[in-house]
């Protein structure tokens, strides 16, 4: 008859386990900081984009502009179309032009 012992309870076993665990505990951390990172940097790009506009509405078309801008602004959260907008707010003659670039790209 065959000897059974419960491998769980050996010294090897646990040791085994607690190296797995905190192996795994420390990868997880490390994969949590970098993805902090990335979203804190993407949040960041964002709002600094955001930011650059009303300061490029508030030169180009004055202050009393900027609070129905940003009101629009706010609701975008995509940057490549944020990108554009911080380009076009340069390049458009009019105010009514830019309206409509920045409303098309909500």
């Amino acid at each position: 008859m065959p000897i059974e012992i419960d491998i769980t309870k050996t010294p090897f076993y646990k040791w085994g386990e607690k190296r797995g665990f905190e192996k795994g505990l420390k990868e997880g951390e490390q994969k949590g900081i970098l993805k902090g990172i990335k979203e804190g940097e993407q949040k960041g790009l964002k709002e600094g984009l955001k930011e650059a506009i009303l300061m490029d509405v508030e030169l180009k078309f004055g202050r009393s502009k900027v609070k129905q801008v940003k009101a629009i602004l706010w609701r975008i959260d995509d940057i490549k179309h944020l990108k554009k907008i911080k380009k076009e707010v340069i390049k458009v003659k009019s105010w009514n032009e830019f309206l409509k670039i920045l409303r098309n790209s909500g």
